[in-house]
């Protein structure tokens, strides 16, 4: 069962991938992302880089539907995500969290380490935050808090830990806690 703590952090969550803020996740809300992001990276329409983003932003959308095993769910509520992570994630069988956030961490990357060296700069973590419509001002203090080693880089250890952190943490300063920007309001 989630506790109060786990709830507030993935409703937040919910509430970040709702792009559309209808109340419901569904596919287009992570078209909605990738089309941000190919406005941010300044793609056109129709080029091979900019259908890979789109076609790359639904990806997660898929994970989520085939987890959920509803069959061809077109959307889930907040109550479904609550149930869905608390099964899969949080308090899920260890093979389950791990494909579902090497799957989390290897999507991060795939689309935000632009220079490909497995590690996320300043610069584009702050993307994350601009394609998923978080509050950029909380950007540069997440950032600061996931670099455990202060190498000015985020590496994809550092981004598990973040991860692991923000979903099963239960610890209201974890600093993991900050990965999606400011939770706690």
């Amino acid at each position: 069962m989630l506790t109060e703590l786990q709830e507030k952090k993935l409703t937040h969550y919910f509430n970040i991938l709702d792009y559309n803020r209808n109340g419901f996740i569904e596919k287009d809300d992570f078209l909605g992302i990738g089309e941000n992001l190919a406005i941010l990276w300044q793609l056109k329409p129709g080029t091979a880089k900019y259908d890979s983003i789109i076609n790359g932003s639904a990806r997660p959308w898929r994970g989520l539907e085939e987890s959920m095993k509803k069959g061809n769910v077109s959307k889930a509520s907040l109550r479904d995500w609550l149930r869905f992570a608390d099964k899969y994630i949080v308090n899920g069988s260890e093979d389950q969290y791990n494909k579902y956030i090497k799957s989390v961490v290897t999507g991060l990357f795939g689309f935000f380490d632009q220079n490909s060296d497995n590690q996320l700069s300043l610069k584009e973590y702050i993307d994350i935050f601009m394609a998923f419509r978080i509050e950029v001002r909380y950007s540069a203090k997440a950032f600061v808090k996931l670099d455990i080693d202060k190498d000015g880089m985020i590496s994809q250890q550092e981004l598990f830990k973040a991860v692991k952190d923000f979903f099963k943490s239960n610890d209201e300063n974890s600093k993991g806690n900050w990965l999606f920007g400011n939770w706690n309001y």
